[in-house]
């Protein structure tokens, strides 16, 4: 009974230490600023300060000025921090287990496998890349703040791997079209090196693309601080309607064409006995397992045509955060145009993150072979895993 005294006495003692120095921080002799009196439970001592002696607008109210302010960091924290992050690790071991399958698979099989292997291991290589990037984009912002050059980085990420994807299966979709509808020239006209000459200008252009597009790109958030001049009504704006446009003739073109193949394979497979034949050959099945991968596009793509869409219609306002000198009161004072900024940025990284983990997963569960050489690969791992624990054991029972 004397030692539950005891315990309840320093529970309490401590319970009001803490509250003391770390709860309101009143009792340390802090106060709210007059400002932010009405909405003293969220303010915070030691951060928010700050925002007291910001010029306010009449009939603004700084209560709601504030929350904003916390709505805009925690959706920075979490959500285009802390979960993209995590999803970007699972994306980048998941796409380098399924390269290394893919390569192994790519040294075993026939020329004809090759050729469509070579746009499948280029998919992975540029999902890796852009994870890659990624983790750079969160090291600059994270030394520099979300300026001209992290926004640049990451419009230049977007701009590569979506362009290159959208390559990828653009020309993957005529590969197994040519496959099954016109095998004889697939088998002595069209070489394993086209394919990789293919690939690369696919690279090229994408890359050169996305240099011009980063660019000039993030001037519609930064047109003060980018080394090229860029105003709203001439360049600024034009240019957004040109980067929405070319996206959604991207995405519709990768649709629009597996769809009109397909259509076109299923008219042939009735006309023809000899197309019929090959319609239930490997290519034709990968054809189909393609129609998954188009489907995670598809859905991972129209959030980010979205975005771009909402991007644009609030253009004007989203770049006058680029406008003027970067400080606290600027955050403030903008903070519901920041949250809007955050959202979009969190909904396009998420949902961009999301479709590279799911593609690996799609290729990886459809392909037996595949999905065998994962097995085997995964079982290695942890194997060597294990080893490496019973050593550490041993050495430190010997200790």
């Amino acid at each position: 009974m004397v030692e539950v005294k005891i315990y309840l006495f320093f529970f309490f003692r401590f319970h009001f230490a803490v509250h003391f120095l770390f709860g309101d921080g009143r009792m340390s002799g802090q106060s709210v600023p007059l400002i932010f009196l009405n909405c003293s439970s969220i303010f915070i001592f030691g951060k928010d300060e700050k925002y007291a002696e910001c010029p306010i607008e009449n009939g603004t109210d700084p209560c709601y000025l504030l929350k904003e302010v916390h709505r805009a960091k925690e959706f920075r924290t979490y959500f285009l921090a802390i979960l993209p992050i995590i999803f970007s690790v699972i994306a980048c071991l998941l796409n380098i287990g399924y390269l290394i399958a893919q390569l192994k698979c790519f040294t075993q099989e026939k020329t004809s496998f090759k050729k469509r292997q070579v746009f499948l291991i280029s998919r992975s290589l540029s999902i890796i890349l852009a994870n890659l990037l990624f983790y750079v984009v969160v090291i600059v912002w994270k030394a520099n703040g979300f300026v001209y050059t992290s926004a640049m980085i990451f419009i230049l990420i977007g701009g590569i791997n979506f362009l290159s994807v959208t390559g990828t299966y653009i020309g993957l979709t005529i590969l197994l079209y040519t496959a099954i509808a016109h095998q004889f020239w697939y088998m002595t006209k069209l070489t394993l090196t086209h394919c990789w000459l293919i690939i690369g200008l696919i690279w090229l252009l994408s890359a050169a693309s996305s240099i011009c597009i980063g660019l000039w790109g993030a001037t519609l958030f930064y047109p003060e601080s980018a080394p090229i001049s860029c105003s709203f009504e001439k360049c600024q704006q034009p240019l957004a309607i040109i980067i929405v446009v070319g996206l959604s003739l991207c995405y519709g073109t990768v649709i629009g064409l597996y769809i009109a193949m397909m259509a076109r394979l299923h008219r042939l497979v009735r006309k023809s006995s000899m197309i019929q034949a090959r319609s239930n050959s490997n290519s034709m099945t990968a054809m189909k397992r393609l129609g998954l991968n188009m489907i995670t596009f598809a859905i991972g793509s129209i959030p980010i045509l979205i975005v771009c869409i909402v991007a644009l219609a609030n253009l004007r306002e989203l770049s006058s955060l680029g406008e003027g000198s970067k400080g606290p009161c600027k955050t403030f004072l903008h903070s519901s145009l920041f949250v809007e900024v955050e959202i979009l940025a969190s909904v396009a990284a998420i949902v961009w993150l999301i479709a590279m983990i799911i593609d690996p997963v799609i290729n990886i569960l459809a392909d037996k072979k595949m999905r065998g050489l994962f097995a085997k690969q995964i079982n290695r791992v942890s194997q060597r895993i294990r080893r490496a624990s019973t050593k550490s054991t041993i050495s430190t029972d010997d200790q």
